[in-house]
């Protein structure tokens, strides 16, 4: 039987995970670092390759750092009373509610109706689509798992049957749209929720919406609108073949109305978090609790036991306790040490600074995958902003462009997932990636960089 990739990958890491519980410690680390770098690269393995489910992972890193004796069970366990858990599981409650009023099949299908039918027109559409999508539900997996199907209807009723390039283009407008607009929006994406954790857990700092967005939607989301449609239109293009697509669609129940009411309210405590002090996280737990009240939302509540996928929070959970343990046990420090001997930041020399803490989370987010990234990247942040001179924030926030330029389809969940949805053909996904991914670095970064340096972050 032949091994695939990410389970020779997996293999590796569970044999490097057992040199290093069997050798001797090495001068510099303890036994409980060696305990712990055996727990954590097990975890990453299985997240990286997705050989095993994510919520499996953290499932297993769990059992394995509490049974090793890693570390306290108030750090092993500190992802469960994270913020962003909990803004995870509110993400997931409005996603279900969304899906079961049909509200979803209404604001994408109402939004295609307005499209002309030129393929440049339909992708910019359906990505727009998808970005509108960022502020209503707080998981891109979950946008996804909404989008992918209407938009694969939809291509069939073009014309674009299942082996058609432009039928790629239209699902990973969807893909794309809903996702890589949401990595500049606090509470959208799993990493964006995976840094707002990690910064919580170990520094005690708390992101907040306007903060975070401003200095990222102008250029990062803003250029993922602009840029990625003509993108896909220049590798994905053909004529459609049918134009007939308009929907009559349905007058509103008041489950739709009641939910759009919760998450207009909802999106309004987001953006002005800044002012009131609300975490996010609070934001959007009450916001499913509302959904699921009776006469008020538009779920019942068992709905909560019944119909909810828990995996998302399962894996959060357990990225947010790998920083945690990654920090206490010493680890992070060591691997700063590490990297900063070969890195080399120096103060004053602020593009080349900003440049390698970008390069250095891109070569993590390649081995851990995207929403794991934070939980590495977060414990250097301390070592690297002493070394560049930036202020804390600067270098916790600098990794963000990172996510919108990555090579690998594997990096991403939701792409992973709509992959598996429409069956697509994975050569012509990574073409789509690598291709955006040089033109990012080439000006979408540069941009990023000047954008943050005038607001005061990356020097100046």
């Amino acid at each position: 039987m032949t091994l695939r990739i990410p389970q020779a990958i997996l293999i590796a890491a569970v044999v490097a995970a057992a040199v290093l519980l069997a050798i001797p410690t090495p001068a510099g680390m303890s036994p409980v670092m060696m305990r712990a770098s055996a727990v954590v690269i097990v975890a990453l393995g299985i997240w990286s390759t997705g050989a095993m489910p994510s919520y499996f992972g953290s499932l297993l890193f769990l059992f394995a750092a509490m049974v090793l004796a890693v570390a306290p069970a108030n750090v092993v366990f500190s992802g469960f009373h994270a913020g962003a858990t909990w803004l995870v599981f509110g993400g997931l409650v409005i996603g279900l509610g969304v899906q079961r009023t049909g509200l979803d099949v209404r604001l994408v299908r109402g939004m295609l109706n307005l499209f002309p039918r030129s393929y440049l027109a339909l992708a910019y559409g359906i990505f727009a689509g998808g970005t509108a999508m960022t502020l209503l539900v707080p998981s891109a997996s979950g946008r996804v798992a909404l989008i992918v199907p209407v938009v694969i209807a939809l291509a069939g009723r073009l014309g674009f049957g299942p082996e058609s390039r432009a039928r790629t283009g239209l699902v990973m407008a969807a893909t794309m749209g809903t996702m890589t607009p949401g990595f500049s929006i606090l509470p959208s994406n799993v990493p964006n929720m995976g840094l707002y954790g990690a910064v919580e857990s170990i520094y005690g700092i708390h992101l907040t919406f306007a903060e975070y967005t401003w200095l990222n939607f102008p250029v990062l989301g803003l250029a993922a609108i602009i840029f990625y449609p003509p993108i896909i239109w220049a590798l994905f293009r053909e004529r459609p073949a049918h134009d007939d697509v308009n929907e009559v669609l349905p007058a509103w129940s008041r489950a739709e109305q009641r939910l759009l009411a919760i998450l207009g309210l909802a999106l309004v405590l987001w953006v002005t978090d800044r002012w009131h002090g609300v975490s996010p996280a609070w934001v959007a737990l009450g916001a499913a609790l509302l959904i699921v009240t009776p006469r008020i939302g538009a779920l019942p509540i068992p709905a909560l036991v019944r119909d909810l996928d828990y995996g998302p929070v399962l894996f959060v959970a357990g990225i947010i306790g790998l920083g945690a343990v990654v920090t206490g046990t010493g680890i992070g420090a060591l691997v700063a040490d590490h990297v900063l001997a070969i890195v080399a930041l120096e103060p004053g020399h602020d593009a080349r600074n900003y440049s390698i803490v970008v390069a250095v989370g891109m070569i993590v987010g390649v081995l851990t995958t995207l929403p794991a990234q934070p939980s590495v990247m977060a414990p250097l942040a301390q070592a690297m902003a002493d070394a560049s001179g930036w202020p804390l924030m600067s270098v916790l926030l600098a990794p963000v462009a990172s996510w919108s330029a990555f090579p690998f389809y594997y990096q991403a969940p939701p792409v992973v997932l709509a992959v598996a949805l429409a069956n697509l053909r994975i050569g012509r996904v990574m073409t789509l990636l690598c291709v955006y991914m040089v033109f990012a670095i080439l000006f979408i970064l540069p941009l990023h960089y000047l954008w943050g340096r005038m607001l005061g972050y990356f020097g100046g």
